[in-house]
């Protein structure tokens, strides 16, 4: 993922090939957990019909009938992290609450990664900035719903926040942030399953 960002930033997220490699990555955790059994089948990048509307699921689970039962949403911002940062989280509010009024049932659960500083490119690119990273944890932990009966429609079953550090061989997640156990991605995959199982 660096590789491609450090050689042509703009490129990298246009064509989604940076992304891309994530959704693959969790296409993969998730198969490593036995998620396709009983006629479930992962599908990247599906377009599911919400209201008047479609949403794609980055990374979804879908039964026989073709109906989302898992879906990972991943996002990632590489750059200007203040400018547009807030936008995406309503955005992503928005979302999350159009799928859940058609697949009530349906567990989502929410990646986002931001580079823990400016990535040395080929070709220009906006820099990180100043950024507050851990006042971006706690808003990303409060798309996590804690009462079913009244925030379901609203919010994330699990969300991961991915600080990471680009710059070093090989990149690697901030030790320090986030410092909410349930936003670390090393208990993401597994909670996604645990909650599954539940259903």
């Amino acid at each position: 993922m660096r590789d491609l960002f450090a050689t042509n930033p703009t490129h990298a997220v246009r064509s989604k090939s940076f992304i891309t490699l994530f959704q693959n990555y969790c296409a993969d955790e998730l198969r490593a957990r036995g998620v396709e059994s009983n006629g479930l089948r992962i599908r990247i990048e599906q377009k599911i019909a919400v209201g008047r509307g479609r949403v794609e699921a980055d990374v979804g689970v879908f039964n026989e009938k073709d109906e989302p039962v898992l879906i990972v949403d991943v996002r990632s911002q590489m750059s200007s992290l203040g400018k547009n940062f807030n936008n995406y989280i309503r955005m992503k509010a928005g979302e999350v609450e159009s799928l859940h009024a058609v697949y009530p049932n349906c567990i989502i659960g929410l990646v986002y990664i931001h580079p823990a500083a400016d990535v040395p490119t080929k070709l220009p690119v906006n820099p990180v900035g100043s950024f507050n990273y851990a006042n971006a944890a706690k808003q990303l932990s409060s798309l996590i719903v804690t009462n079913a009966k009244t925030e379901l429609l609203s919010k994330y079953q699990h969300v991961s926040y991915c600080v990471v550090d680009f710059n070093s061989a090989p990149p690697q997640l901030s030790e320090t942030i986030p410092a909410e156990p349930e936003l670390r991605l090393e208990n993401f995959f597994d909670d996604l399953f645990g909650s599954l199982s539940k259903r």
